[in-house]
């Protein structure tokens, strides 16, 4: 969607519509800042520019349409906000997917991949390509968590296998766990080239937390991301049940670019383990695309905080879309 302005009222409104709040009753009583004719007001302006559809005429109850908020620009001011509505889990999303075609995932979730990307014939990467991928993806990858490796440190450590002197052996021990992990990638195409399951997931997160003192397996506890404010599901039962129906998702995709879009915003989106989901699932979203379409990603032309702020607005608003701008941008052809 093109991107429509909304003011802090009608943000914060949304987030209680997302979260299942579906009067403007109920949702006054979250806001109790905001007088309910100006939630009244709000879900008007939601329902005009389709994120909302209105049900009945008196008291009317509000649905969420997926279609459009998958698709929707959440403005960053509203995600930097502190005072902003808590949000979590969200079942609902997980039950729209479920419901969808993987002609409906191609043409929701693919509107951002250029003609070029999405026409080339399959070629395996090279070698060259390959480490070049390597290298790039483990020190940018890492350095979105916080380790201080450079560029010119991380391609001495996995080419001349020299160790940056001024770092810890946890942040060495990170820079070589993502090229283990690209190397089990390249090793076990058969199992990222049609469907995903659980196992295989399961050991890109092992790989990846290698000696780093993360737990293995699904999370048997809470979790909280620093700086948001989504609270993810606790039940380990139900993480690996929803866990299931995302790889599920992924797999039933057509579209490759669709597939790394989903697995780069699902995976983090479920918190499945205790730590490292996002670097499981920039590894996933990078697997899918070296066994289908012989290029990665490595997200170098991102900014840490524009990519914050993307998951922000997955986690809170379930917007994909600037996840799809950031993945679109980094798949963009060199010369162009």
């Amino acid at each position: 969607m093109q991107p429509k302005i909304l003011n802090k009222n009608t943000s914060y409104v949304l987030l209680h519509a997302v979260g299942g709040n579906n009067t403007a009753g109920k949702i006054s009583k979250q806001l109790p800042n905001i007088d309910l004719r100006s939630v009244q007001r709000a879900l008007i302006r939601l329902t005009e520019i389709g994120l909302l559809i209105r049900n009945g005429i008196n008291n009317p109850r509000y649905s969420v349409n997926y279609e459009n908020l998958v698709r929707f620009a959440v403005a960053d001011k509203f995600l930097e906000n502190e005072n902003r509505p808590m949000t979590k889990f969200n079942h609902e999303l997980f039950t729209w997917l479920d419901t969808l075609s993987n002609k409906k995932l191609d043409v929701l979730f693919g509107e951002y991949i250029t003609n070029e990307a999405s026409s080339t014939p399959f070629e395996p990467m090279t070698p060259k390509e390959l480490e070049y991928l390597t290298v790039e993806l483990s020190w940018k990858s890492s350095a979105l968590e916080g380790n201080t490796y450079t560029l010119l440190d991380t391609q001495l450590l996995l080419l001349e296998g020299i160790k940056a002197k001024n770092k810890t052996a946890f942040e060495t021990r990170m820079i070589l766990n993502h090229k283990d992990a690209v190397a089990f990638i390249i090793e076990h195409k058969e199992l990222f080239r049609s469907s995903v399951d659980f196992r295989s997931l399961e050991e890109l997160h092992r790989i990846i937390g290698n000696n780093l003192g993360i737990s293995t397996g699904v999370r048997k506890k809470l979790v909280r991301i620093t700086a948001s404010n989504y609270k993810p599901l606790a039940n380990p039962h139900q993480l690996r049940e929803q866990a299931t129906s995302a790889l599920g998702v992924i797999s039933r995709a057509a579209n490759p670019y669709v597939k790394a879009l989903l697995a780069l915003g699902l995976i983090p989106y479920l918190q499945i383990f205790e730590d490292g989901n996002k670097r499981t699932g920039r590894m996933l979203a990078n697997a899918l695309l070296i066994h289908s379409v012989g290029k990665g990603f490595s997200l170098r032309k991102t900014d840490a905080k524009a990519l914050a702020l993307a998951y922000l607005s997955f986690y809170e608003f379930n917007s994909m879309y600037a996840l799809s701008r950031i993945l679109g941008n980094e798949l963009e052809p060199a010369d162009r």
